[in-house]
C-alpha cells in the first residue's frame, strides 16, 4: 500500500508520490492522472513546450489539447492553464531532483554526524 508524500498542493491541483513504488498521482483542474517518474517527466517536458508555444494565444479559450498517459484520453486547457501546469511540474521536478540527490547520497548529516533526512 501507497503512503503518499506531497510534493505540491495549490488552487490548481496537487501532486503527491509514494517514495516506496514512485508512483505520481497529478490533479489538476477536474483531471487525476497517475504517472511513473518517466512518464511524468516526459509530461513534464510536453507542458513545458506547449506553454512555450502559446504564450501569446488567447489566455481564457480552451485551446490546448494536452494527451495523457492512457490512450484516447487528453486534457483541454487554456493558455493560462497550461502556463499555471508548466510552473507546477517545473516545482514538482525540482523538488524530485532534490529527492534523487538526497536518497542517492544517504541523505545529509548535522554537526553531530545524526542523519537529518
Amino acid at each position: 500500500m501507497c503512503n503518499y508524500q506531497t510534493l505540491y498542493h495549490g488552487a490548481a491541483g496537487y501532486v503527491i508520490r509514494c517514495p516506496h513504488c514512485k508512483g505520481i498521482q497529478l490533479a489538476f483542474g477536474t483531471t487525476v492522472v497517475n504517472l511513473d517518474i518517466a512518464e511524468f517527466e516526459c509530461f513534464k517536458k510536453m507542458v513545458a513546450r506547449l506553454a512555450d508555444d502559446h504564450y501569446h494565444s488567447a489566455e481564457n479559450e480552451k485551446l490546448i489539447c494536452l494527451p495523457l498517459p492512457s490512450e484516447h484520453v487528453m486534457m483541454l486547457v487554456t493558455p493560462a492553464e497550461i502556463a499555471r501546469l508548466a510552473e507546477m511540474t517545473a516545482e514538482v521536478q525540482a523538488l524530485l531532483e532534490t529527492y534523487e540527490i538526497l536518497e542517492t547520497s544517504g541523505g545529509f548529516q548535522n554537526a553531530a554526524g545524526t542523519d537529518l533526512v
